[in-house]
């Protein structure tokens, strides 16, 4: 067996045991109110858009529970490389900034310690969690086996005549705004979790008054098709 089959294994293996344990996670928590169900919104910045061979520089979890934000988590992650100077500009993290930050064999074991028995929310959840996924992997550590939620899926769902849904768009919608320069700043980890955080607050809330009142239910209308979803919101 090559490298690559025993990679492809490994990976296959790792996805059925994060479905099961996901699966069984969403089952208790199928019935629970949306109100104690405990979320963690979370933001990644990093080198690239390659989650295997781009790595995280930043990272925030807002935990989200009984209508209101109860804890942040925040840290910058020291990539151990140089980082491209388009994400400089982008994120205003430099070199300088990560040279002193705690790297990932720190970082990943104490923010998986944290984030448990919970639900995994963030803005294109999948390009997020992907690169979580491959940091545990990397670092030999048992991965997240927390349900998704993608705040982009749902806000196609239940939020109309809006030109678009990026979370930008998102924030104007709600009267949002990011800070206006540093960690709360735009494609900063902070930044963006906060307002995604405050905007998942008022998508639940917009769920609560379409009848959404269990994480079972709210997971089905993410997981819905748009139109469909829309025409149940809309009835």
């Amino acid at each position: 067996m090559n490298k690559t089959e025993s990679k492809i294994i490994e990976l296959k293996a790792l996805l059925e045991r994060r479905i099961a344990q996901e699966q069984e996670l969403v089952l208790e928590l199928e019935r629970t109110p949306i109100e104690e169900v405990p979320f963690w919104v979370v933001d990644i910045e990093t080198t690239g858009g390659d989650a295997e061979q781009d790595r995280i520089i930043e990272l925030a979890a807002i935990k989200v529970q009984e209508g209101e934000l109860q804890r942040v988590i925040s840290t910058l992650i020291n990539p151990q490389r140089p980082i491209p100077a388009f994400i400089q500009r982008l994120t205003g993290i430099t070199n300088q900034m990560l040279c002193s930050s705690p790297p990932p064999e720190e970082v990943f074991p104490w923010l998986f310690s944290h984030l448990k028995n919970g639900i995994f929310v963030a803005h294109l959840a999948s390009f997020d969690r992907g690169f979580i996924d491959q940091s545990a992997l990397r670092l030999g550590l048992k991965p997240l086996f927390l349900p998704n939620l993608c705040t982009l899926r749902l806000s196609r769902r239940i939020i109309f005549g809006i030109p678009g849904y990026s979370l930008d768009h998102i924030a104007r919608h709600f009267g949002l705004e990011f800070g206006s320069a540093g960690p709360r700043g735009r494609h900063r980890a902070l930044g963006d979790a906060w307002v995604c955080a405050r905007a998942f607050l008022s998508m639940l809330a917009l769920a609560k008054k379409y009848g959404i009142n269990s994480f079972g239910e709210l997971k089905h209308l993410e997981s819905m098709p748009i139109r469909k979803a829309r025409d149940l919101c809309k009835g």
